[in-house]
């Protein structure tokens, strides 16, 4: 009985880190569109900083796991990310990058 309320407790904080994540997606969405607004130019370095930080928080999206534990377990052989994680987060070092050049 015990096993089944610690799954609801694990449910529960992937539910709560999922809408926070989703949130800060939402902010960075709405803050491109406000700078873009007021500016009426499109900058590229802004636009791939903004995609490649949403790909870093889809990347924590698609591995659950990873909302559950502390970031210093991640890189411990219990936790893997899924492939599609992975591409993400590689997808999203590379627009971070080219965004800071």
């Amino acid at each position: 009985m015990e096993d089944l309320s610690l799954s609801k407790s694990q449910i529960s904080k992937v539910q709560r880190s999922t809408r926070l994540i989703k949130g800060f997606m939402a902010l960075v969405v709405l803050t491109y569109a406000l700078q873009f607004y007021q500016s009426k130019v499109i900058d590229f370095g802004e636009l791939a900083g903004a995609v490649g930080t949403l790909a870093l928080f889809r990347a924590l999206l698609l591995s659950p796991m990873l909302l559950i534990v502390p970031v210093k377990t991640w890189f411990q052989s219990k936790i893997t990310f899924s492939r599609d994680s992975i591409k993400y987060l590689l997808l999203a070092f590379v627009l971070i990058f080219v965004s800071m050049i």
